[in-house]
């Protein structure tokens, strides 16, 4: 009946097809690349790391642009003023920049309610003696009119507060002089981050003459070049893995017709886990899409393992004697991922999901569809298959395994077992790190490692609490424990404060008087002050500043990045440090003076959390690891499933020895690695510890050849997540076959 059996496959394959294109049409609806690495954080459980993953991308200083140039004053300004004109720059700061005109509102309107004025005469007389210093320094026609308005210029008080800057020339160790372009963009949205570089670059070659002579540095400038990394990494290693998987088999099987039943499977497994995430996170990361690919180096083992054995046995008998132990193996894989799932990253429950759904998609294809489309068995015998006739090492194989992991171990003793640094796991080479500390210092941008943090349910009690804190850090900054601080309430002063300010203004007669007074010994007109009397008599009657004043304005990113609310801790006010504080001193001195407020060590707050996640995936691995030891006494005979799990258990310890040993600490790329590894070596030891074993060692060794090749293309990368991935896996791969190989007797298992 080969028609039937032919209109049968025809059937399937059709249908198959269908389903796939379903699959496709789900994800190209729902499906969006992420490239933020804040989907690889855990779930947050301290204050301090709550703190953490909540303004991550969102601190202030993220939004900075910092572009070290040549030290030459009027080309500098001439970028100032394109970088100015820009709609992706909200702010332009720089040493060389002239005092501004009046700053944006709502802050000029409200100046004299958000900062303490001196209204006496002689507080008014000191003020007009300084401006006509200041004047006398040759200004612009719009800070006249400044001072025309705002004798002691409050406004600029206000907004140097807000980016205090370094007193010192912005120069760098080199020579080059910083400049800051503030972007209107968060540093996540990637599109309008990218824009502004682009729109940055254009005007530095416009001012300059060549980009040659300038660096940018800033999270955005880390995060526009790791998604093009990305990108180009996902496109050409999934190429080279490609071609990588077809020329083992090509090498193993010889044959066309094999290659392309393989295909299907990996294909299936690859739209498989796209759709899965796509529909169940929305947002697939690069690196979930880049990981993915790869992916293919493990579910060709389903394929594999049914075709090798199709060569010498009729489909039905193919299936019938592999689908057990590839059902058994694809069972334990996914159960090993369920670590990943159940962790808390939503990126490393990506890579879970993914690689669970593909394992399912590429065994269903392989069971369901490619007995339909395997043609005849021909009877031959292939060179690899001499395997067989290895001696057997396994009375010394385990011992020997768990022997050279202890080696390994105590070898590497001094060394820690784990890394908690996200630093580690940056893509942002360590240079580029390093260049951004050192234009920071420069300018005296916000220190990005520590930050000071009020916390209080209500908003009007945070805001007194905040202004305490001010003046706490102004008393640490007056005994050399800061260098500077910025936080909320130069723009967001308590209510209460507010109203006292208001009411301290005189009235306008007086106001007048006082004036008039001030100014007899001067050479200002009276009448040049008439708008700065007219303001001061309208603030009188102005209501007390509050966060939705300050909705579409230039200051809405600024305040939302120190002042926010959070459902289950109310409002959280910010506080940026400046230079490199000595967090031991300033935490004590915090703790006498304002108990309520809290230092945050934002590393010590990354290296908890990844400290934390690791420890619940070690936990949930312990327990998947008591059900798969279940689940194989239940399908295996008692010694085999011993067999099985002591030789899997050995390789992992071997290959995380080595790994420890060669590369340093192992991350949490290499923690995901391990459990990928935990279902290859469930699979390579299930197959070799069979009976009837006709045609595993051929198919297990080119499972192996396939995955190492793949997986080593990945260990190539520049990326450390998949660099760590790959590198486990491939070595992984290779030390699992070894043990299962060598610690089997073909025939007696």
């Amino acid at each position: 009946m080969p028609g039937t059996d032919r209109r049968r496959g025809v059937m399937r394959l059709l249908l198959w097809l269908l389903c796939l294109a379903g699959l496709l049409a789900l994800t190209a609806q729902r499906l969006e690349l992420s490239y933020d690495l804040g989907l690889f954080l855990p779930a947050p459980q301290t204050p301090a790391q709550k703190l953490l993953v909540e303004r991550l991308g969102e601190s202030p200083g993220s939004r900075y642009v910092m572009i070290a140039v040549p030290d030459n004053a009027p080309q500098i300004l001439d970028l100032a003023r394109r970088l100015q004109d820009l709609p992706e720059i909200q702010a332009v700061l720089s040493d060389l920049l002239p005092p501004p005109g009046s700053p944006p509102e709502p802050v000029f309107r409200h100046r004299f309610l958000l900062a303490d004025m001196d209204w006496s005469e002689q507080g008014l007389g000191r003020a007009l003696n300084d401006r006509l210093a200041d004047l006398g320094l040759g200004t612009s026609a719009a800070f006249e009119r400044l001072v025309t308005r705002d004798p002691a210029l409050l406004s600029l008080t206000i907004m140097e507060s807000l980016n205090p800057g370094s007193a010192e020339p912005w120069l760098t160790a080199s020579g080059q002089r910083v400049m800051i372009a503030v972007t209107r963009a968060p540093a996540f949205d990637m599109d309008a981050q990218a824009l502004a570089v682009q729109s940055i670059e254009t005007a530095v070659m416009a001012s300059f003459g060549s980009l040659d002579a300038a660096r940018l540095s800033g999270a955005g400038v880390f995060g526009v070049t790791l998604r093009s990394t990305i990108e180009a990494e996902a496109l050409w290693r999934s190429v080279w893995a490609s071609v990588a998987l077809i020329s083992v088999l090509l090498l193993f099987y010889r044959s066309l017709s094999v290659l392309i039943l393989a295909a299907l499977p990996l294909l299936a497994g690859l739209v498989s886990g796209i759709a899965a995430v796509s529909v169940i996170f929305g947002d697939v990361h690069g690196i979930t899409l880049a990981f993915g690919f790869t992916l293919l180096g493990v579910a060709i083992d389903y394929p594999l393992h049914y075709l090798s054995r199709a060569r010498r046995e009729s489909p039905a008998q193919a299936l019938r004697v592999t689908l057990p132990t590839l059902s058994l193996s694809a069972l334990s894989t996914i159960l090993a991922y369920g670590a990943l799932m159940i962790g808390g990253a939503s990126g490393m429950a990506q890579l879970g999901l993914f690689s669970a759904a593909g394992v399912g998609g590429a065994l269903l294809t392989t069971a369901w569809l490619l007995p339909a489309l395997t043609p005849k068995p021909k009877p031959e015998k292939t060179a690899v298959e001499g395997v067989r006739l290895v001696p057997s090492l396994r009375p010394g194989m385990v011992g020997l395994l768990f022997t050279g992991a202890l080696l390994l171990a105590w070898a590497g003793a001094e060394r820690p077992w784990w890394s908690s640094s996200l630093t580690d796991l940056s893509p942002v080479p360590a240079g580029k790190l390093s260049e951004e500390r050192e234009f920071r210092q420069a300018t005296g941008a916000p220190n990005i490692r520590y930050l000071v943090a009020a916390q209080d349910p209500q908003l009007d009690p945070l805001l007194n609490q905040a202004a305490a804190l001010d003046a706490t850090l102004n008393a640490a900054v007056g005994e050399g424990l800061l260098e500077g601080f910025a936080g909320i309430t130069p723009l967001l002063p308590a209510p209460a404060v507010q109203r006292q300010r208001q009411s301290a203004i005189p009235q306008t007669q007086a106001l007048a008087d006082k004036l008039a007074r001030a100014l007899q010994p001067l050479p200002f007109s009276p009448e040049a002050f008439e708008l700065f009397l007219a303001d001061a008599a309208a603030s009188r009657q102005l209501a007390p500043l509050t966060v939705d004043d300050y909705a579409g304005s230039e200051f809405e990113a600024l305040l939302n990045a120190q002042l926010y609310l959070s459902a289950d801790r109310g409002w959280t006010a910010l506080f940026t440090l400046q230079g490199e504080p000595d967090p031991v001193a300033l935490a004590a001195f915090l703790k006498a003076r304002l108990p309520a407020a809290m230092l945050v060590d934002l590393r010590e707050a990354s290296e908890s959390l990844v400290a934390d996640y690791r420890e619940r995936t070690l936990t949930v691995l312990g327990a998947v690891f008591a059900v798969l030891a279940l689940l194989l006494s239940w399908r295996l005979r008692p010694a085999r499933a011993v067999w099985t799990i002591t030789i899997v258990l050995g390789a992992i310890g071997f290959t995380a020895a080595a790994l420890r040993w060669f590369s340093g600490p192992l991350d949490l790329y290499q923690l995901a690695g391990l459990l990928l590894v935990t279902g290859i070596g469930l699979d390579y030891a299930l197959f070799l510890g069979k009976r009837d074993r006709d045609g595993a060692e051929h198919a297990v060794f080119a499972c192996m050849a396939s995955t190492v090749a793949a997986f080593g293309v990945l260990a190539a990368s520049s990326i450390p997540a998949l660099h760590s991935l790959g590198s486990t896996v491939a070595l992984g791969s290779a030390v699992c076959f070894g043990a299962a190989w060598l610690g089997s007797r073909p025939g007696r298992a």
